[in-house]
């Protein structure tokens, strides 16, 4: 049997979310917010979710943005992987 095939995203996508996992702390937020002002993405931080882990180690954030293109999403992939305090890129 053949795998059904995954929707495909149409672009501009609004409210994509981008999910990050990350070390607690403000320096995290604040390399992953310089990631999305680097490469120009908006974003609002009042629909930001923050979801602390069990032992409050580490935090994922929901960012909602709007996505423009396949290429803008690999580069931010890309990008917010290279920190060192990004444990997860969802």
């Amino acid at each position: 049997m053949s795998q059904p095939e995954a929707p495909k995203i149409v672009f501009p996508c609004a409210n994509y979310p981008v999910k990050v996992v990350g070390d607690q702390g403000e320096s995290f937020k604040n390399d992953v917010f310089s990631v999305l002002a680097g490469l120009g993405i908006e974003h609002s931080t009042t629909r930001i979710r923050e979801m602390p882990s069990k032992n409050d180690r580490f935090v994922a954030l929901t960012i909602p943005i709007t996505a423009e293109s396949e290429q803008q999403l690999s580069d931010l992939n890309v990008a917010l992987r290279k920190l060192p305090s990004v444990k997860m890129v969802i």
